[in-house]
């Protein structure tokens, strides 16, 4: 429900405020920051050499062959209660995740699917895992806020579009693609709520051995995460009990709150359970425009002596009015300015609604010290209802048109995994060996309504849309809405993925080389059912192809590792949408290659990753042609590379976090040669992004945050003849940490501005369209822990 009552604003807004306020004059001295009530115990990295198993009671093992980081939690506050030591052995991964690097706003290591968890050191890939403290200090609303800070990402929509939809080292990765735990396709579907997430895992490049294909948007049209993947893992129950309450605002007027409670149960405590919700409603930074967004998720977990479970179900739902979506690209010369930062392009009577149920089980039982077998199942049922149209540039003077359409889209997918990991020694190489089975399942429904002049008409064409025109510079506050009374679409759409896949990692000279070889036996079936046009309706056709994958580290010195890998994507095969004039088409299964080189350096509290890449993509476009477009095949789209990533602590009071990235983007293999050697569609040449924590030594518990986001131009078609200019971001921002005078606990006050300057500008340009970049956001946040 759209928050509406101003006076109730303003007393929520007042009282927030009062009770900082309050709060903040009850304790001038204040203590040291304190986050360990949302960390989790220390683990190791990766695997020690194995030993006996233990029982649960056993101290925390410390590797024998590589000295492994451990979370350096800043400040940690004296636990409730005294933690149990539990460590996960070197063949399991649940409730084993790396543990935060120094200064806690990455991890020191991440999940990289058939290859287990492994360090930062002993990845052969280029990888960032942020922490959930990063997310709660950042005031992160969605997974895209979170994401952001990397320079090989840039999002395709701002917030106020509802999608958290991105660009990979270049490439488009479709909000359908998240993974959950693992499973691919089980987070909600067009966003997620960063609340009960643990650890956002940003995987770099084509992962098609490590996690298999993945499902994508419509279940038949993912762009196969070539550009990279990402996994989100939830929160579950550390050993320190959690009682947290946050209340939250964001402009104009949106108030929010987010609770987490956790505890663990039995004699060791083996059981847990963790409830994470969150709530907000009101108007957004954009004119006109209110968001009611909530979810509800609850982790449960068992670690015993030789087995372990882990158990999440969760709730999400968006009410968005009106959505800002992209904008088409039609007959115009050059791309107009961006309207005015805030101003609502959209129809008054747009809304945009999904829900979203889903739920991950995850077990492991160790067979022995050196076999683990694990199995792991996932299911999300996603609805959408929507109404609104998608307008498309005709003038350079801003001139919009669209047939606006209401739709309801219905996504259900399964996914699933199982397989067994090994240690065995031969000799002088130790070998980790996995064997997994994985299988996706999708079945996305669609149905679209127009509004015509002719509803009894045999076809869309002869029913005659009724299109709805406005200017991009003049809110169309005064557009009547239209009578929705023409089928446009009803189709269904089924995809099912299944593949058997083998690894071994061989490690000699005491982890100072390493070698990773691995292949997948991927089968991607699709089919489409057309009710509305029977022509376009496809049988069920499944295709099979081999995907291999190498890669080998070295370690020239301590702290240094040298890598290289060479790995494939594979994207499911593409279905054109009915929404297409070309719809129903079938575009053939394609696998992509990389090649990466890459050096990381660890100077103890600060790390550094540099990398050399080279990808291939078959390119798919969309062509505009009056008030009609279709999806095309054209050639290939060849991205190289360089990244420059760094994290950690300058000083115990200084933390830096962010990176440079520089890609060259063209395109190949183009109809007759035509535009070949062109800059693809949508991937600036440069990316930069740096971000800081400064705790202040005149203020104690004071910490002033910044973060500069630079993106240069991109080319909007593939003659390159539109363009989009550069923009710069500044993001400023501040906490303070005190102790209640209450219950002893802390208290922290956090509030940051995007977007500093209110800059408007052209955000980013993919397969055709465009979107704009968010106004001014003002967020202010009060965590209070009991």
């Amino acid at each position: 429900m759209a928050c509406r009552d101003t006076g109730a604003n303003a007393r929520r807004l007042i009282l927030l405020a009062a009770v900082s306020t309050i709060a903040l004059t009850l304790d001038p001295g204040g203590v040291r920051p304190l986050f360990a009530q949302t960390q989790l115990p220390d683990v190791t990295v990766d695997a020690p050499k194995q030993k006996p198993r233990q029982s649960v009671q056993r101290a925390q093992a410390s590797p024998s062959r590589a000295v492994q980081r451990r979370a350096e939690t800043r400040n940690r506050p004296p636990p409730t209660t005294a933690p149990v030591p539990y460590v996960t052995p070197s063949t399991g991964t649940i409730g084993a995740p790396p543990a935060p690097y120094a200064g806690g706003q990455v991890a020191s290591g991440g999940g990289l699917g058939l290859l287990g968890n492994r360090g930062v050191m002993n990845t052969p890939f280029n990888q960032t895992s942020f922490t959930a403290q990063l997310m709660q200090n950042q005031q992160a609303r969605t997974i895209r806020d979170v994401l952001i800070n990397d320079p090989s990402v840039r999002v395709t929509q701002a917030a106020g579009g509802g999608a958290d939809g991105l660009f990979i080292r270049g490439f488009f990765y479709d909000s359908g693609d998240y993974a959950l735990n693992g499973l691919a396709g089980i987070a909600p579907y067009y966003s997620t709520g960063a609340n009960f997430i643990e650890r956002v895992e940003l995987l770099k490049g084509p992962s098609a051995l490590l996690n298999g294909m993945t499902v994508g948007g419509t279940g038949a049209s993912s762009g196969g995460a070539v550009g990279g993947s990402v996994n989100l893992i939830t929160k579950h129950a550390p050993d320190v009990d959690i009682t947290q309450l946050t209340g939250t605002y964001a402009s104009k007027s949106q108030f929010g709150e987010q609770i987490d409670v956790s505890r663990r149960y039995g004699e060791h405590k083996e059981w847990g359970v963790r409830l994470n919700s969150s709530y907000s409603n009101g108007n957004t930074p954009w004119n006109r425009q209110t968001d009611e967004l909530g979810n509800v998720a609850l982790g449960l977990d068992y670690r015993g002596e030789n087995a372990r479970l882990a158990v999440d179900i969760g709730y999400q739902a968006d009410n968005l009015k009106p959505p800002l979506r992209f904008f088409g690209v039609g007959a115009v010369t050059q791309i107009p300015d961006p309207p005015k930062a805030g101003l609502n392009f959209q129809v008054p009577w747009a809304y945009y609604a999904p829900t979203d149920f889903f739920t991950t089980v995850k077990g492991e039982v160790d067979l022995s010290d050196r076999i683990t077998a694990y199995a792991s199942f996932g299911y999300h049922d996603s609805n959408i209802n929507y109404s609104y149209p998608s307008p498309t540039l005709n003038s350079n003077a801003g001139a919009l048109s669209a047939v606006p359409g209401q739709g309801k889209e219905t996504y259900e997918t399964f996914a699933g995994e199982a397989g067994v990991r090994v240690k065995v020694d031969t000799g002088p190489v130790n070998h980790a060996i996995n064997v997994g089975y994985s299988i996706v399942d999708r079945t996305y429904n669609q149905r679209v309504l127009w509004p015509v002049s002719r509803p009894g008409a045999a076809t869309a064409a002869a029913a005659g849309a009724i299109s709805t025109s406005w200017n991009l510079y003049t809110e169309p506050v005064n557009a009547p809405a239209p009578n929705y009374n023409y089928v446009r679409l009803n189709q269904m759409t089924g995809v099912d993925l299944w593949s058997v896949g083998v690894s071994d990692t061989m490690s000699l000279f005491n982890d100072r080389l390493q070698f990773v070889v691995g292949a997948r036996r991927q089968t991607a079936g699709t089919e489409v059912t057309d009710y509305v046009a029977a022509a376009n309706s496809r049988p069920f056709k499944d295709a099979s192809v081999w995907t291999p994958a190498y890669a080998v580290i070295v370690k020239p010195v301590d702290r240094v590792s040298l890598y290289a890998n060479y790995v494939e994507g594979l994207q499911t095969p593409v279905i054109v949408p009915g929404t297409f004039a070309n719809g129903g088409t079938v575009f053939p299964p394609t696998s992509t290659k990389q090649t990466e080189t890459g050096i990381k350096v660890d100077f103890g509290r600060i790390t550094t990753t540099a990398s050399l890449f080279d990808i291939s993509q078959r390119n798919a476009i969309t062509v505009v042609s009056g008030s009609s477009s279709t999806q095309q095949l054209d050639g290939m789209q060849r991205n190289r590379g360089a990244e420059f990533n760094i994290f950690g602590e300058i000083t115990p009071e200084f933390r830096v976090l962010g990176g440079v990235t520089y890609i060259h983007a063209v395109q190949e293999k183009t109809t007759n040669g035509t535009y070949d050697g062109k800059r693809a569609i949508g991937v600036p040449q440069l990316a930069v992004n740096l971000g800081a924590e400064w705790d202040t030594p005149f203020v104690r518990d004071l910490t002033l945050t910044g973060r500069v986001i630079y993106t240069s131009a991109q080319y909007v078609n593939q003659a390159n003849t539109l363009s989009l200019p550069d923009w710069t971001r500044v993001d400023l921002g501040a906490r303070y940490t005190f102790t209640s005078p209450w219950n002893g606990k802390p208290i922290v006050v956090r509030a940051s501005v995007e977007n500093v300057f209110n800059k408007a500008y052209w955000a980013s340009a993919y397969s055709g369209v465009i979107t704009l970049g968010a106004p001014r956001t003002y967020l202010v946040s009060t965590t209070f822990n009991f």
